[in-house]
């Protein structure tokens, strides 16, 4: 396998250029996801622009994104608030995702069990979830978690994309961006993220293979790994078999 340094250039070669909105805004995702930003503390974009070491007027545009998709509230003359997830949010959130990512995985594998699987418009995207998935997990076992996170971001969007186009990938990851890893800061050492970047490699490979059901279960697992976190029946059963 190549060097992680090598896997995470050819990833981000994979991503397009960002403007500085887009910046904030995937920065400001990612400490949502992650943790670093409580759900019962009000913001400034002015403090969030000094943490993050950008100017105000992109990570104020940033944040209004962030209110037109409802993930976080305005507070009138105070700043933002993140919008409060709950375990039953998460649920909502993974079955709705899963509505749209089991057809996009059928509709791969078909294409792979085609005659023209060998299209080279088909091929490449395989190739583009590959790499993701190598480079996520080269990320991973580097320890680099915020790159991990960023490229499941990508892989799951392009996944969509391929499989059901460009609308369906946006709500998918609207609800991603969403979701929470309930609990992380408390986990430091990631217990259940290498087999959670392993998922993605494995997914590619079912779908090179045209295994609908099976890579169905996989992208379903991986789905669920906002909610392992949350010591449900799967993940504790998980949890005692490492």
């Amino acid at each position: 396998m190549p060097g992680v340094a090598q896997q995470g250039s050819r990833a981000r070669q994979l991503l397009a250029q960002p403007s500085l909105r887009e910046l904030a805004l995937e920065e400001i995702r990612l400490a949502i996801t992650t943790g670093q930003l409580d759900e019962g503390r009000t913001y400034s974009a002015a403090g969030l622009a000094k943490e993050l070491g950008m100017s105000l007027s992109p990570v104020r545009e940033a944040m209004m994104s962030l209110v037109s998709e409802g993930t976080v509230e305005a507070i009138p003359n105070r700043g933002f608030r993140l919008r409060p997830i709950s375990a039953e949010d998460l649920e909502e959130i993974i079955r709705i995702r899963l509505i749209l990512s089991l057809p996009a995985v059928a509709e791969l594998c078909a294409r792979a069990r085609a005659a023209d699987n060998a299209s080279d418009q088909f091929a490449a995207q395989l190739g583009t979830l590959d790499e993701l998935a190598a480079a996520g997990l080269a990320a991973i076992e580097a320890e680099n978690y915020e790159e991990f996170f960023r490229l499941d971001r990508e892989f799951h969007r392009s996944l969509l994309e391929y499989g059901l186009g460009r609308r369906a990938a946006e709500i998918s990851i609207r609800l991603r961006d969403q979701s929470r890893y309930v609990g992380l800061e408390r986990r430091p050492t990631f217990p259940a993220d290498r087999q959670t970047a392993q998922d993605l490699l494995d997914i590619v490979g079912l779908l090179r293979a045209g295994r609908t059901a099976d890579a169905q279960q996989a992208v379903t697992r991986n789905l669920y790994c906002y909610k392992r976190i949350l010591n449900t029946p799967d993940a504790a059963a998980r949890d005692r078999a490492r």
